[in-house]
């Protein structure tokens, strides 16, 4: 089987599945089509993110060479998993009776929702990709729970719609969810933007400093709300108990996951997955999230293996602070279980081996084998 996966940019959230599936086919059979747009990348090395991967089958689209091969495999590939809007190219496959595999994250990002289609240029490609899904060589991997809503507000892809996410890597030994730091440490990591809710987090973090006077919240990254953000700590926080690090490579971030008993995604419906929750999980942190984020939807189980809290509520997320705060044995069975979920479930080797086996099974029309959590479970119920 010879299979071409399609992204913007090599990334740290997308390479993993790529060499389990290279690993999987076999080199040979396998390419990976960065549709690269070098502003794009300098933005996320600006944020620590690595996005110049040398892995051999990366063909980078703004290079001729690799352009010209990039053609011929995704004319002739038997499998294109494609995580861009080449909807032209698309159809040609599909007119073809090429296998083809559309993922995407949520389409009705709030705040703008479906008031995206009032916009003609978006609502003729919207009108476009519809017609497209009539076509059973097409199938759909919404990124997040939120993303397969979105899709079923347009266009039917039942039998053909598969739970999906991003797939980070796994630590090999795992990582200790003990943790030997002294006094309690909160982590958060992204771009500094208003719809991040960092702000939820901060006045949240006010209500656990009111037990646990050792403390300590530790935010990375850049943004144009950092200033604001850092003068509300100032307000609302000891001196002491907040710090502030500029972005950094995300192994690093990882390193530092290691040393935190919490990790906290604040953002809701405008974080279409958020894949900062895998790593943390993986990493033995117990992670508190927005209900709203499409990782924390899909992935989290309220008080089993993370903690969900509704968008806004800096008053129930400190609460569930508080909770984990006070109570260690608690914050360490939710890191088991985090760590458990991604490595027995969301790991990029599962997420491979699983899509492959989906594929075997429709290119050879035999009924395909049935999942029922994670990766390639059903998302048309």
């Amino acid at each position: 089987m010879r299979v071409l996966q399609v992204f913007n940019t090599p990334m740290h959230h997308v390479l993993p599945l790529a060499r389990c599936l290279a690993k999987l086919v076999g080199e040979e059979n396998f390419r990976y089509g960065a549709v690269y747009y070098p502003g794009l990348s300098e933005r996320h090395q600006m944020l620590g993110w690595n996005c110049n991967e040398n892995d051999p089958w990366i063909l980078r689209l703004e290079n001729e060479n690799d352009r010209e091969q990039f053609d011929r495999w995704w004319d002739e590939a038997d499998v294109v998993l494609c995580g861009e809007r080449l909807f032209s190219r698309m159809k040609d496959r599909l007119d073809k009776g090429k296998l083809t595999f559309h993922m995407s994250e949520r389409l009705w990002k709030p705040p703008i929702g479906m008031a995206r289609l009032l916009h003609p240029r978006f609502a003729l490609m919207t009108a476009r990709f519809k017609r497209m899904t009539s076509s059973p060589y097409f199938h759909f991997l919404p990124i997040g729970g939120y993303a397969a809503l979105d899709m079923k507000r347009i266009a039917s892809f039942t039998g053909r719609m598969w739970n999906w996410g991003y797939f980070t890597s796994i630590p090999d030994p795992l990582t200790t969810c003990d943790r030997k730091e002294e006094g309690f440490r909160v982590l958060w990591a992204g771009r500094m933007l208003g719809w991040k809710r960092v702000d939820t987090l901060i006045k949240a973090f006010s209500k656990l400093l009111s037990e646990r006077s050792d403390a300590i919240l530790t935010i990375v990254g850049i943004g144009p709300k950092q200033k604001m953000l850092e003068e509300l700590a100032g307000r609302h926080l000891k001196a002491g108990s907040f710090q502030v690090k500029s972005a950094m490579p995300a192994g690093e971030i990882r390193q530092l996951m290691r040393q935190h008993h919490v990790y906290v995604l604040p953002s809701g419906g405008g974080e279409g997955w958020g894949a900062v929750i895998n790593e943390a999980m993986a990493e033995g942190c117990a992670v508190i999230a927005n209900e709203e984020g499409g990782a924390a939807k899909t992935m989290i189980r309220d008080h089993e293996n993370g903690l969900l809290f509704a968008p806004g509520d800096w008053k129930g997320l400190g609460d569930l602070l508080c909770e984990v705060g006070r109570n260690e044995a608690f914050r360490i069975q939710l890191a088991e279980q985090g760590q458990r979920t991604i490595v027995e479930c969301w790991s990029p080797e599962v997420a491979a081996e699983r899509f492959l086996s989906v594929c075997e099974a429709l290119l050879a029309n035999r009924p395909v084998p049935s999942f029922n959590d994670g990766p390639m479970s059903p998302a048309w119920d």
